[in-house]
């Protein structure tokens, strides 16, 4: 009994660790509505996120910005790059390009 509650004891705090979620968007582009997808994702509260942006719209250098972590990145066109942060805190997020304002926006929701 007391080896099982130990394992039990063991298992609960194992899955209490943050985990790395790794997610891409992808950046495209059609009848000039310029947008990354997907355009909503989710994590839990303590995941370090990365997020690989990949752009292939062809009007060229496209912005991703989630203002509230901090997070800001410009990713030329055909080109790939990396983001990361730490999602320390609860609740839904905007993701945008913000070196164009007719982008369609997205978000992140962060769950506790």
């Amino acid at each position: 009994m007391k080896k099982a509650m130990m394992l039990i004891s063991l298992l609960l705090s194992v899955s209490a660790f943050a985990e790395t979620r790794k997610v891409t968007l992808v950046n495209y582009e059609t009848d000039g509505v310029k947008q990354w997808l997907p355009g909503t994702i989710m994590a839990k509260k303590g995941d370090d996120i990365e997020i690989t942006l990949i752009n292939n719209a062809p009007s060229g250098i496209h912005g991703f910005i989630i203002p509230a972590f901090g997070v800001k990145k410009e990713v030329l066109k055909g080109k790939t790059e990396v983001v990361k942060f730490k999602a320390d805190k609860e609740g839904l997020f905007e993701m945008k390009c913000h070196l164009h304002p007719a982008h369609v926006g997205g978000q992140i929701f962060i769950m506790p």
